[in-house]
């Protein structure tokens, strides 16, 4: 399932680069001239990959122009959220990265699940930049790395590339995704949802920012339509008429118990 608005968030990216998993390793400190910069980078929206079912083991999944995946390495399963992410070279890297922020790996991991069955997933679809396991757009990755090493700036020697490219390494992308996941939080709590969890959250991560909030306050029979036009609903995997309830069952259902794990870290 996926974002997004016309115009707005995902937020995340797919490119023509070939995503392959990869555990991070040690590398150069990177250094930043005169700090990192102080001007917020507009971010745009881009449209998700439209609903469908994830591999959740292995392999890459490559994403046609119509937004439905063309082919699909590993199995669905039916097992937690973070035992799928760390069934993966890169999952507890990814976990630790989280928690360094202040996220619940289980929140991060439930994310993964939805966006690509944490598998990193390439695109032929043009004009898009929405990529990697966590699915994001290169305006919402830089962005949100750059808020990430300002919080902990420790987190750049651990990570092979703070840059664009570092999107194909799904340990380092998580950096980028565990913020925008902190970035959510903070939105639904100034919305007065005390303790968001990971399904409060999905609609901003999949929607941005105003439907997200929207979306988590709304009850459960309001109608989708009322937050998302019906282009984003189809390509999302949303059909006319469905309820928030009723999203919120079929997010849940493939998130499992991690619908509930709280974002932020006690």
């Amino acid at each position: 399932m996926r974002p997004r608005y016309a115009h707005p968030r995902r937020w995340r990216a797919l490119t023509f680069l070939g995503g392959l998993a990869a555990t991070p390793v040690l590398a150069q400190t990177v250094n930043v001239p005169n700090g990192l910069p102080q001007t917020p980078i507009a971010v745009y929206q881009e449209l998700g990959m439209g609903g469908w079912t994830p591999a959740t083991v292995g392999g890459t999944t490559t994403v046609g122009t119509t937004g439905t995946p063309a082919s699909s390495g590993g199995t669905t399963t039916s097992g937690s959220s973070l035992s799928v992410m760390n069934s993966q070279s890169w999952g507890y890297a990814a976990g630790q990265n989280a928690s360094a922020l202040g996220v619940n790996p289980d929140a991060l991991a439930a994310t993964c699940v939805m966006e690509s069955g944490c598998t990193n997933v390439t695109s032929t679809a043009a004009g898009s930049t929405i990529t990697g396991a966590f699915q994001m757009s290169n305006g919402t990755y830089t962005q949100a790395m750059q808020e990430a090493l300002a919080s902990n700036p420790t987190l750049a020697a651990s990570l092979g590339d703070t840059g664009l490219s570092g999107q194909t390494d799904p340990a380092t992308q998580a950096v980028a995704a565990a913020q925008y996941l902190k970035d959510a939080a903070t939105s639904l709590q100034s919305a007065g949802i005390s303790n968001p969890t990971a399904l409060d959250a999905r609609g901003y991560y999949n929607f941005g920012p105003s439907a997200g909030q929207q979306i988590a306050q709304a009850t459960d029979d309001t109608l989708m339509s009322q937050f998302v036009s019906a282009s984003h609903m189809a390509s999302n995997g949303i059909s006319e008429g469905e309820t928030v309830g009723q999203w919120r069952a079929s997010v849940t259902s493939k998130m499992g118990s991690s619908a509930s794990s709280p974002i932020l870290a006690s």
